[in-house]
């Protein structure tokens, strides 16, 4: 029973891992760019209004036009913005700008 407990502790762990940041709140500020220049940026605020860092020090995560699921990704998490209800956003840090932007890999609505 142990070793079985254990395994499913350690299977839970690594997905948890996985992820470079996790952040919730409701969505308060919705950016647009280029499509290559972190295209669409998501700030969200906790319940004082301040910002929340999504992972590192970034208030701000992004998508890029070809990120996968880009479309839907924009649709539900603009929806969330109307609907103004809380997300979980779950990041990674990108490595090519070498500032550690925080890149949108899945949301929780």
């Amino acid at each position: 029973m142990r070793i079985i407990l254990t395994l499913i502790f350690l299977f839970l762990s690594q997905s948890t891992l996985a992820w470079d940041g996790v952040a919730s709140g409701k969505i308060k500020g919705i950016d647009i760019a280029p499509a290559d220049n972190y295209a669409f940026r998501v700030s969200l605020s906790g319940t004082d209004g301040t910002l929340i860092n999504q992972c590192g020090s970034h208030t701000w995560a992004y998508l890029n036009k070809a990120s996968s699921n880009y479309e839907v990704f924009v649709s539900a998490l603009l929806a969330a913005k109307m609907a103004q209800t809380n997300v979980a956003i779950y990041t990674s840090k990108e490595s090519t700008s070498g500032n550690d932007y925080c890149h949108i890999g899945y949301i929780s609505i």
